[in-house]
């Protein structure tokens, strides 16, 4: 009678316990994970981590990637982990390429991210670390996946509605990058723009290119040719508030990278008038400040290598004025 109690008893105690945590599977290849994503009809959870030096990879993984709980996220996705760590034996020098290929694709600038990606490989989320464990996460991951599962559903009159919402959840060069048959189909579904996007859209595609100009003319020193950009932009957009005072600094760098310190701080003071109250407006005085110390700091490094140089330059010259000419070298009469 004891043994059959004391059987039963350890049987009870063995149903008790959970199961335990089974651990989720990574793939380590980005073009592997999206193949195994279209044969499943899944999308891709992508992790961008530095798994030996990121000190918030590392709490990601271990208060949700690795907590009970969150296993229920294979469900949906395909997980994928691509690795940056300092140490060169964790990865393979062909991975480490190929990782970095993938990161320099989606403008991956910091670790730990996390890309919501489909089977084609065309992101619709972009997060990192969020404290709170797996359900807080799980949820969270919900709400960057809702616009996209609502748009794979939508026909007929709330096609519309579900394209708007989908794309502004999107990041603006995500959009312009993978993006252009939805574009494309908004505008022809709602052709007097009545969802406002593609108003948004169209100025936040004029910006990106502005941008790309700015950049380049700014590369080459041709700041007359920025000043000009500028001029254009704000004639043909009009932009307003503080995207309009987003334009305007490009008119300080200028002025700044002229030493025209004067200028630059009445183009901030302009600015600022633009929208008081953004955060622009109300930090203008540190910024001036920050351009006072990096123009003091430049004049400071110029006079070095000023002096560096003539140091170099009077050590080559012959003391005297005097050139020695070698003994060899002088012609007998």
């Amino acid at each position: 009678m004891f043994m059959r109690r004391f059987v039963l008893g350890v049987l009870v105690s063995s149903l008790m316990v959970p199961a335990a945590f089974s651990a989720l599977t990574w793939v380590k290849d980005f073009e592997e994970g999206k193949r195994l994503a279209a044969e499943s009809g899944k999308d891709l959870l992508v992790d961008f981590t530095g798994s030996d030096w990121c000190h918030w990879c590392v709490k990601l993984k271990e208060e949700v990637f690795e907590k009970e709980g969150f296993e229920k996220v294979a469900e949906r996705y395909v997980l994928v982990e691509l690795d940056f760590p300092q140490a060169e034996e964790l990865v393979t020098p062909e991975q480490r390429a190929a990782n970095e290929k993938v990161a320099e694709e989606y403008r991956v600038q910091g670790f730990p991210t996390i890309l919501l990606v489909d089977s084609k490989g065309r992101p619709f989320g972009r997060t990192g670390y969020v404290e709170g464990g797996p359900e807080a996460y799980l949820e969270h991951l919900d709400e960057l996946q809702a616009p996209w599962m609502a748009l794979k559903g939508a026909k007929g009159e709330g096609r519309v509605e579900a394209l708007a919402t989908f794309l502004r959840s999107v990041p603006g060069a995500d959009v312009g990058q993978y993006y252009g048959e939805e574009v494309d189909e908004l505008r022809m579904l709602d052709p007097n723009d009545e969802t406002g996007y593609m108003q948004d859209y169209d100025f936040a595609k004029a910006v990106f290119e502005y941008e790309q100009a700015f950049e380049a003319k700014m590369r080459g020193g041709d700041y007359d040719g920025v000043l000009t950009l500028v001029d254009e932009f704000v004639a043909e957009h009009d932009p307003q508030g503080e995207d309009r005072q987003h334009i305007l600094m490009a008119r300080v760098m200028v002025y700044v990278e002229r030493k025209e310190k004067e200028k630059a701080y009445a183009e901030l003071d302009a600015i600022a008038e633009v929208k008081p109250g953004s955060d622009f407006g109300q930090n203008v005085e540190s910024i001036k400040e920050d351009i006072g110390n990096y123009l003091k700091q430049r004049e400071q490094m110029e006079k070095e290598i000023e002096a560096m140089e003539a140091a170099e330059a009077a050590e080559q010259e012959p003391v005297g004025g005097e050139v020695e000419v070698p003994e060899s070298e002088v012609s007998e009469e």
